[in-house]
């Protein structure tokens, strides 16, 4: 006869597929309640932008030379009195010839005098952001700006206020964001199409990673 008296039975316990259901449910429902407070939440973390934006140069975050990031900075620009707009350009796109003359065609397009237009050369690599600020504020120095105001995806400009701002201090130049709309996704609006929750909650990572990794 076999002694069990140190054999020890296990029971799991098994939801079945109402209990499921119920589970699924309750959890659709609290965040059906509690979306008003995470929208809120998520906008406040990925999006930034200063109540009064003074005069001063501008430069653009258009990592493509999208002729709308042109038309929102153009718009920023003449509302504070901008003397100088620069916009960023990846280096492999600014030694493509074509590349290069597509980006200056979209900013006249959009209405930029493309005589004073600046285009400022940045890396391809990551942390991509930390490291586009870094060129911007090289050029900036190099050309004594000391006030700049960074023109970018309302979604994107958190991320990009907070690299800005460490590259900056060291450089004694005063950092403003401006947050315009991208493919008519805004701050206000991410909420309500695909394109606008892919776009937050992308960002919503990325900003992550950088507060945790790379600040």
């Amino acid at each position: 006869m076999k002694n069990n008296f140190f054999l020890k039975t296990t029971t799991h316990k098994v939801i079945s597929w109402r209990g499921k259901i119920i589970v699924l449910a309750a959890m659709i429902l609290m965040i059906w309640l509690c979306w008003p407070l995470i929208r809120i939440c998520v906008t406040n973390y990925i999006s930034y932008e200063d109540e009064r934006v003074p005069g001063s140069h501008v430069v653009v975050e258009n990592w493509d030379g999208q002729i709308d990031i042109f038309e929102g900075s153009a718009k920023v620009a003449s509302s504070i009195g901008a003397t100088e707009i620069a916009s960023i350009i990846f280096e492999d796109s600014y030694q493509d010839t074509r590349k290069r003359k597509a980006y200056l065609l979209n900013a006249w397009a959009a209405g930029i005098d493309t005589t004073q237009f600046i285009l400022i050369p940045v890396p391809r690599r990551e942390p991509k952001t930390l490291n586009i600020a870094r060129a911007v504020l090289d050029t900036a120095h190099q050309r004594h700006w000391t006030e700049i105001t960074i023109v970018t995806f309302e979604l994107h400009s958190a991320r990009s206020r907070k690299a800005y701002l460490l590259v900056a201090k060291p450089r004694n130049i005063s950092i403003h964001i401006a947050g315009i709309a991208m493919e008519d996704v805004t701050a206000q609006n991410w909420t309500t199409t695909s394109s606008g929750l892919a776009a937050a909650f992308s960002e919503m990572i990325k900003k992550i990673y950088y507060d945790v990794v790379v600040f």
